[in-house]
Parts: structure tokens; sequence; C-alpha cells
């Protein structure tokens, strides 16, 4: 009897921590000072390129981020090419195609941004990527908590050699997949560095991972005829560590008492004068596949 009346007062008293730990705090936090954000994920697909540039906000402001409007964007290849970025409206500078890739594997390229007397400068090289040999479909049913229905996976090589990472990028009737929890990188075939898998096939985790998911983080499974696109971005390992830190980021509201310190993903952007800049410069490799369901 005496261990029951322990163990209740333990209970009770987990229960009275919780709920105090529900009360409301009120934080006041220093403005911090504006910095340059440059969004440049570039990529060798035949289409236009997009590199966005806009203010930094204080934490708890919601609104649309100020764009910046009269920077010079170019970016100079290993080959001596320049691609020169054009300002088309709302902090979004344009490298017009016409058709064509933008560099090939190999390339380095080296992204120059002129803005109020400041230089700010970034250099990627453009990695290999795998093909994309197959997406299959599988009807699944009677599965603990997912609908009957048509889910999906693809099917790649992570080619030899330690230190490939990737962004996998779904597409669901052409709209990209864009959850922060289906934000989909792989390091070689797996999830990190530390799995040591290499020159294998994408784990089934990763491979799947090409599903929508609903607002409990279930997959949603296809309906015949739904078109799904699933491509393959190289990225550098310093890019996969930065969408890593972006992505804990950003889901930290839904950890509760586990929550990690908030904290800016570390940038690969330079400035002449040191001044203060955030986000990442990367040109990528594609490789795509396009599948309907049902076919």
């Amino acid at each position: 009897m005496k261990h029951i009346n322990i163990y209740i007062l333990l209970a009770c008293t987990m229960v009275i921590l919780v709920m105090s730990c529900e009360d409301p705090i009120d934080v006041t936090l220093e403005d911090g000072g504006v910095q340059l954000v440059v969004d440049a994920w570039i990529s060798n697909l035949p289409e236009d390129q997009v590199i966005t540039l806009t203010s930094s906000q204080q934490y708890f402001d919601s609104s649309q981020p100020p764009a910046v409007t009269d920077a010079s964007v170019s970016i100079l290849s290993s080959s001596g090419e320049v691609f020169s970025f054009e300002h088309r409206g709302e902090g979004r500078y344009v490298w017009t195609s016409n058709n064509q890739t933008f560099g090939s594997v190999g390339d380095v390229m080296e992204l120059k941004v002129d803005y109020e007397n400041s230089v700010y400068t970034s250099s990627a090289t453009i990695l290999r990527v795998p093909v994309i040999d197959s997406i299959g479909f599988e009807f699944r049913e009677d599965e603990i908590f997912l609908d009957d229905g048509l889910y999906a996976q693809f099917y790649s090589r992570d080619p030899m050699g330690l230190g490939d990472t990737y962004w996998i990028k779904t597409f669901y009737n052409g709209e990209y997949l864009d959850k922060s929890q289906e934000l989909n990188i792989a390091y070689d075939a797996g999830f990190d560095a530390g799995t040591g898998i290499d020159g294998l096939i994408f784990i089934p985790p990763v491979r799947e991972f090409v599903n929508r998911l609903d607002e409990d983080l279930l997959s949603i499974p296809y309906e015949v005829g739904d078109t799904v696109r699933v491509e393959i971005h190289s990225i550098s390992n310093q890019a996969f560590n930065f969408l890593e830190i972006a992505r804990d980021q950003i889901n930290n509201g839904d950890n509760g008492i586990f929550s990690i310190p908030l904290a800016n993903a570390r940038t690969n952007i330079n400035s002449d004068d040191g001044s203060q800049v955030l986000g990442f410069f990367n040109v990528a490799a594609v490789e795509s596949k396009e599948r309907i369901a049902g076919e």
C-alpha cells in the first residue's frame, strides 16, 4: 500500500509540474540588426533560375520580409561564363534560361551580390547526382494508421564514395510538397553521415518519403491518375547541414519542453567588410522522373 501511495504522489506531482509549464510567459527580446538574406538555390535544369534577396526581421514579426530591390547579382562559372540576374520585382533576381542549362557537374560557381556598399560572395561546386531508375506504386491495405490505397516510392542508387548529399523534392500533380515535415534530405543512401550507407539503393524511409502528409503527419495515398514527379538535387555537405538545422528550427514549436535552442542556420556567404548575412548558395545537378499512378 505504501508503494501505491508513493506512485500516486509521484503521478500527482508530475501532473502539477506539467500544468505549471503551461503558464504563459512574456518574453522581451532586444531588437537585432537588419541583415541581408540571400536565398540562392540554383539548379542546372533548363529553366529560369531565381535568387531572392530580402531583409531579416525581428523574431516575432510575422509579416512578409522586406524585399531588397536595388542589388546587383551575378554568378561566374569556372569556365568563364557570366550569368547576370535581373530584378523582376519583390526581391526576385532572375537569369533567363532560354532552354539553356546552368553549368555542368564539376563546374565551380562564384556568387557575387553588390548591395549598399558591401560585396557578398560565395562559392559552390556542381556535384554529381544519381539517376532515378523508376517510381513504383504499391497498394496497401489494413495497415495501422494508414488509409488503404496506392503509395509511391522511388528507386535510385547512391554512387560509390562517401559524402554525397541530396535534397529529394516531390511534386504531386505539379505542386511541390513544401511542408517542413516533408523536407527529404539524404546523406549517401541514408539519413546522415553516421549511418555509413554508401553505394546502395536509398533506404526505404528515404525512398518512401515521396507521399504527401496529412495534418497528423501520416502518409496520404495517391489516387489513380495522380502524377508524382521526383527530383534528386545534389547539394554540398554544408547545404545538407543548413537544411537539417532549418528543418529542426521550423519544427521546433512541436517539441514542447524538448525544444532546441533558437539559432540561425549557418550560411556559406561572406562579405568584404564583415557585414552579417543570412541564407545559402548552392548549385545543384538534378535528375528527375515522373509517373502517373495506376499506369
